[in-house]
């Protein structure tokens, strides 16, 4: 998986949610080290508005914000949908 695209695979899986049950996921699911660099991007991202930064990651999608977990058994590069 030398091509993995982190982003990619996240709005892959929520596509993926919204076709097969018509309507967003209420989480996204993924490795520890995923979450670890999605929530630093994160901080990164909000402290430059100028922002509080809050512990819960978020992905922003079309469909609406949908909360990112962690699930210790994953590998780098698994994303889930719940």
């Amino acid at each position: 998986m030398e091509d993995f695209d982190a982003f990619e695979e996240l709005f892959a899986a929520v596509e993926r949610h919204v076709q097969q049950h018509g309507q967003k996921p209420r989480e996204v699911v993924v490795s520890p080290s995923l979450y670890l660099w999605l929530s630093e991007l994160q901080r990164e991202a909000v402290m430059m508005r100028g922002e509080a930064v809050a512990d819960v990651v978020r992905l922003e999608t079309p469909y609406g914000a949908v909360s990112v977990t962690i699930d210790e058994t994953m590998s780098a590069f698994d994303v889930a949908t719940l």
